[in-house]
């Protein structure tokens, strides 16, 4: 089975938002969002997602990238959905209500640093700077991840 899953692409005061991990001993990053719900449009599925998980009331904007994560090992097959998004009024506070599973932490990662930061889609990374310094067209279809 395929699982589809919208991600927010949030930038506030040159930091991007997003979510922390731990797992073993290994910290990594990655997208606020989570699977759609049957007869859930990818926007509605954001905004159920952010308001849920941060509380945040989000406006969704263009597509950036479309990323396809394949691990048969744990038998999953999800293709992910990366909205421009922005927050209806400024985030003074992060708290999660309801956290996933491994996750330790919501933080602010500043976009020059990014590439320092183990964040999911990794493939994303090398984009960030053209989409956002130069405003310039990047590749959409980020391919397979791991």
């Amino acid at each position: 089975m395929i699982r589809t899953t919208g991600r927010a692409f949030l930038i506030q005061d040159s930091n991007l938002l997003a979510v922390r991990y731990k797992d073993k001993d290994k910290v990594y990053y990655a997208l606020p969002g989570g699977g759609q719900e049957k007869f859930e449009s990818l926007h509605s599925n954001l905004q159920r997602e952010y308001q849920e998980e941060l509380g945040i009331d989000i406006q969704i904007g263009e597509l950036l990238f479309v990323r396809e994560w394949i691990d048969k090992e744990q038998n999953i097959h999800q293709i992910e959905f990366i909205f421009k998004c922005s927050p209806l009024v400024k985030v003074l506070k992060l708290e999660s209500e309801i956290p996933d599973g491994n996750q330790i932490g919501i933080e602010w990662l500043p976009l020059m640093d990014i590439m320092s930061y183990h964040i999911y889609p990794l493939e994303m990374r090398e984009h960030l700077h053209t989409l956002i310094q130069r405003n310039t067209k990047v590749p959409i279809y980020l391919g397979e991840g791991k």
